[in-house]
């Protein structure tokens, strides 16, 4: 069983979490981890027995041999690192977003094309077994044709030392946490074509690390993507959400019936889907499956690509989506901003394929 040879970049809060879920895939040899710290990034190769620490990713780049980097920076570095990268041959998972700026971001897929390598971004979601039992239902046509949808999922925000840039400019809870329920809602109905927006900061001034900063991102987004064919999605999301019940997170109804995701889109749990009419009936919801079957972690998807790799078969996720998923969210902002119907121009492949095609089918 052939192995894929990785390397990280960035020893921040999800490098820990990365490295571990990496660190259990038979098809990964995790070789490197990088980060500006040194004798930090030298803790984390101790602590997951990774053989190099480096503080320089040239120098990473120019010694080490490996096929596949995870770029774990802060938002604001996701361009220029996985440009390095992929300009040295390497493949790139970036967590989200893939980029700040949408023409960063298609340049870094033209780049990845030009070099004959793999770009891929954060959200995963699209591989979780809920994301796929929505996508089957949805295929089946049991619930009818859905024109309507709805996700909302925030968080009180981070206040953890270090934390600071996600309320900077090109940080916000759109791109933190709303990019997961864009995601799912473009993997699942298609590609949006619009988008309206209202968008704000509602806490002007932030707690962390001791001392108040100023507030430059959202941090609270409402936001209708237009599908195409009136297929219209309402997606919520903030750092002001003190409490939130979690019994579902997303809504999809239909002509025919209607579904629900529990748990947070990060953290997928179980689907329940009616029937028939009078969707809002109690009584009348199916559960498909359990939560004790969910083996998707938000942090799973560049071990997903390593798999992907080396078993030379075309993975659900794509740079497009990614990219596609920034436009959204950037026009969502402008949107916001204008006070009017913005177009969105880019687009991804849809449907997605399903985790039972993958087998055989080979990698471009």
């Amino acid at each position: 069983m052939r192995t894929v040879r990785v390397a990280v970049v960035g020893c921040g809060s999800a490098s820990g979490k990365y490295q571990r879920h990496l660190g259990q895939s038979p098809y990964v040899n995790l070789v490197a981890v990088c980060g500006q710290d040194h004798d930090r990034a030298r803790r984390h190769a101790e602590t997951y027995a990774i053989e190099h620490a480096y503080e320089d990713l040239g120098r990473m780049l120019a010694e080490l041999d490996f096929e596949l980097l995870v770029n774990l920076t802060p938002m604001p570095l996701h361009d220029t690192v996985s440009r390095q990268a992929l300009e040295g041959g390497r493949n790139v998972w970036s967590e989200k977003p893939i980029a700040t700026e949408l023409a960063e971001a298609q340049a870094l897929l033209a780049l990845a094309r030009r070099q004959g390598v793999g770009l891929w971004g954060s959200p995963a979601n699209p591989i979780s077994p809920a994301f796929q039992s929505m996508a089957n239902m949805l295929a089946s046509g049991a619930i009818g044709r859905v024109h309507a949808a709805h996700g909302i999922a925030g968080s009180s925000g981070p206040d953890w030392p270090g934390s600071a840039w996600f309320y900077r400019k090109g940080g916000g809870s759109l791109f933190d946490l709303g990019v997961y329920t864009v995601t799912l809602l473009t993997g699942l109905l298609g590609p949006a074509q619009g988008v309206v927006a209202l968008s704000g900061t509602a806490i002007p001034r932030w707690p962390i690390g001791g001392e108040l900063i100023t507030v430059e991102a959202d941090d609270n987004t409402a936001l209708i993507l237009d599908h195409g064919d009136a297929v219209y999605s309402v997606i919520q999301t903030g750092f002001v959400y003190g409490a939130q019940r979690d019994e579902w997170t997303m809504q999809l109804i239909g002509t025919d019936g209607a579904m629900t995701m529990g748990g947070y889109p990060w953290e997928p749990q179980g689907v329940s889907v009616h029937r028939g009419e009078r969707a809002n009936a109690s009584g009348h919801w199916e559960r498909l499956g359990r939560d004790e079957g969910e083996t998707y972690v938000w942090q799973s998807g560049a071990t997903y690509i390593a798999e992907c790799l080396a078993r030379e078969v075309q993975p659900i996720l794509s740079g497009e989506h990614a990219v596609h998923t920034l436009d959204v969210m950037q026009a969502a902002l402008h949107a916001a901003q204008s006070g009017l119907n913005v177009r969105i121009c880019s687009t991804s492949p849809w449907p997605l394929p399903k985790r039972g095609n993958e087998q055989g089918m080979k990698l471009a």
